[in-house]
């Protein structure tokens, strides 16, 4: 019996427990130094595109009314397509203390204050709307109604993977330019300078 309960107080452990990012980015992968790639890790799912046609990458959070998402979502110029990797949650506790969190710091801009009666009825009413919804104050959005007709989709494991790999090509983005490697697919107007291009060329981004 007590070795039962050893074995399952272990998987309750490991299964909470945070799971390890698994996001990789590969400089000089590709040949053509002007495409970049995207991949999701144990499947099929790719993404390859002209680095020098990337004109924003976003990173936003909506609800869709039962479930929490996570998303980061790439424009390229000339395409009517939009690609859009994210991740699909159900709201639970850290999302709770997270919102909460911030519902304390708006309330909290002079720290040096005690709260007057009314802001702490005001705190606590906040703080009862984020307990009883989670998602309180994101934006909601109902599928497929409100999607665009042409998009690229990939789901990935974890919000955490999502960050890693947005702030990695946001970065990588707004980094400054290199000179275009020779071979490349670019489309220079001014040939009395060095061409140049983003920092994304000739990268492949490996997401879990």
């Amino acid at each position: 019996m007590r070795k039962f309960l050893f074995i399952a107080t272990a998987l309750a452990i490991l299964s909470s427990a945070p799971q390890a990012s698994a996001f990789t980015m590969k400089k000089k992968a590709v040949p053509n130094g002007g495409i970049f790639g995207i991949e999701v890790s144990g499947t099929d799912l790719s993404f390859y595109g002209r680095a020098d046609r990337v004109i924003s990458v976003s990173f936003q959070e909506y609800t869709t009314g039962t479930f929490i998402v996570s998303e980061v979502v790439i424009d390229m110029a000339n395409s009517n397509q939009q690609l859009r990797i994210y991740n699909t949650r159900t709201p639970g506790s850290a999302d709770v203390a997270d919102r909460t969190n911030r519902a304390s710091a708006a309330n909290s801009a002079d720290a040096s204050k005690l709260p007057i009666p009314s802001q702490l009825s005001a705190l606590e009413s906040k703080v009862t709307n984020l307990a009883t919804s989670p998602a309180a104050g994101l934006v909601v959005k109902t599928y497929p109604s409100t999607t665009h007709a042409k998009t690229v989709e990939m789901a990935v494991s974890s919000k955490a993977e999502l960050l890693k790999f947005y702030i990695t090509f946001k970065g990588q983005l707004c980094s400054p330019t290199v000179p275009t490697p020779a071979g490349s697919t670019t489309d220079t107007i001014d040939l009395a300078k060095e061409p140049t291009i983003n920092q994304i060329g000739g990268t492949i981004f490996i997401i879990q």
